[in-house]
């Protein structure tokens, strides 16, 4: 059955320094209104840009989940969204006065205090409910996450298998609530390989590390600590799987629902995490709005361009006025494939931007008041191909504008693959009268 959306009834305020950097942080926790999220935003930056915590806004994490969003990042969100996860929290601002969340002790622990403290309230509108009809699986280099059926909530299973001739392997399950969570999961602390440590030391990362919030594996089974290199005391014998189930859960909160399923998750990380976030996304996007679907015929009646130079074979939503997604069904049989590579062929990266940049000239000209106007693309800024697509591929095509003006519209874009980012770009356009070119 849904549940009404939680929030807390006051703010609390937490502080300590950040685990990547080393530096300070300081973030504080505020009710939000139903229906809102989670919000995060830079208060240390003017105006206080506000970050998304949604699959869409999922940048480039370096051992954690970041987010970045109109050129703003914050990192090592992970732990607040899994206390949130954990004890049905749905709707919260979180405001952090640099790019890094505090580290808190390497756990979910602090966070999840700090929410309980300040008191848990329910709100008037329902939570999102997905209920899974048939598995739903994504994997990568060997790693899966597997969401099976399930009718009496959440349960999550998880397989620590390391590769590079270490010996630690261990699983571990848990039905998910607020009880197992507090007791189960959020005193469970962040790890790393021995190898790790030596590319932190490379990259002068880690600079809040210390022996009480972080644990490293090494070659020989043994766990120790980070900076004196003693033996480490596990919370848990299986504590580093139960620290792989509290990112999985924080990573789960991308996808904005409560989920019903038995999951596991072998050798998973917060790349394909968010992954397995982005697909549930789409099919509760699927379920919610299957109204907005647009095929070729409506395609070409908006865009001048036909084959082979339709790139966009259908819309598969409209999101207000501002967003919409589309898709592209990469065939082996595409001409280009024929002289580009064609022995590991590959879409090129310039027709994955024009792929985009049709996206973004459906969202501009289906608006009435530009009826007859041509989308001219004039720049493009950030440019980042990420990704081979290769024949087989689906390329889900996103496109948001930022700023409009009468004649001018800047939109940020960006290429998926299995919730992979391929390729993105922020594009600015020119509307042009039609009969003026």
């Amino acid at each position: 059955m849904p549940r009404p959306q939680r929030t807390i009834s006051q703010a609390a305020v937490l502080s300590g320094p950040a685990l990547f950097s080393g530096r300070p942080a300081k973030t504080r926790l505020v009710p939000a209104e139903t229906s809102t999220g989670f919000l995060f935003v830079r208060t240390d930056l003017p105006d206080k840009p506000v970050l998304p915590a949604t699959t869409s806004a999922v940048g480039d994490g370096f051992r954690c989940t970041s987010l970045s969003w109109n050129n703003v990042e914050v990192r090592a969100i992970e732990h607040i969204l899994s206390a949130c996860t954990g004890l049905q929290v749905d709707n919260l601002i979180i405001e952090v006065d640099g790019d890094e969340m505090p580290a808190l002790g390497g756990c979910a622990l602090e966070y999840a205090t700090a929410l309980k403290e300040a008191g848990i309230v329910e709100q008037k509108a329902e939570r999102p409910v997905l209920r899974l009809e048939q598995p739903v699986t994504v994997w990568q280099d060997g790693a899966a996450i597997v969401a099976m059926p399930n009718d009496e909530g959440l349960a999550v299973s998880y397989v620590l298998d390391l590769n590079g001739g270490y010996r630690t392997t261990a699983a571990f399950t848990i039905t998910v609530n607020a009880d197992s969570f507090m007791g189960e999961l959020a005193p469970a602390r962040t790890f790393g390989l021995e190898e790790d440590y030596e590319e932190f030391r490379r990259l002068s990362l880690g600079g809040g590390v210390s022996d009480d919030n972080a644990l490293v594996l090494c070659k020989d089974g043994s766990v120790r600590k980070p900076l004196s290199g003693a033996p480490a005391v596990l919370r848990y014998p299986d504590e580093p799987a139960r620290h792989k189930v509290v990112d999985f859960l924080g990573d789960l909160a991308l996808a904005n629902t409560d989920l019903e399923a038995k999951v596991v998750a072998v050798k998973s990380g917060h790349r394909l995490n968010a992954a397995f976030a982005a697909r549930l996304r789409r099919l509760i996007e699927q379920e919610a709005e299957p109204e907005q679907y647009v095929d070729v015929r409506e395609i070409r009646r908006v865009l001048p361009h036909r084959y082979p130079f339709l790139m966009v074979d259908r819309i598969l939503r409209i999101e207000g006025e501002n967003k919409i997604v589309g898709l592209k069904n990469v065939s082996a049989n595409e001409p280009y494939f024929q002289g580009h590579f064609p022995d590991y062929p590959i879409m090129p990266g310039v027709l994955q931007l024009e792929a985009l940049a049709q996206t973004a000239g459906m969202l501009l000209l289906r608006k009435l008041e530009h009826t007859g106007k041509v989308a001219l693309m004039v720049s493009m800024d950030g440019v980042k191909l990420r990704l081979a697509v290769k024949p087989g591929d689906q390329l889900i095509l996103e496109a948001e504008t930022l700023r409009l003006r009468s004649r001018l519209a800047v939109v940020k874009t960006r290429g998926t693959v299995n919730g992979e980012t391929a390729c993105e770009a922020e594009m600015t356009f020119m509307l042009a009268d039609a009969d003026a070119i």
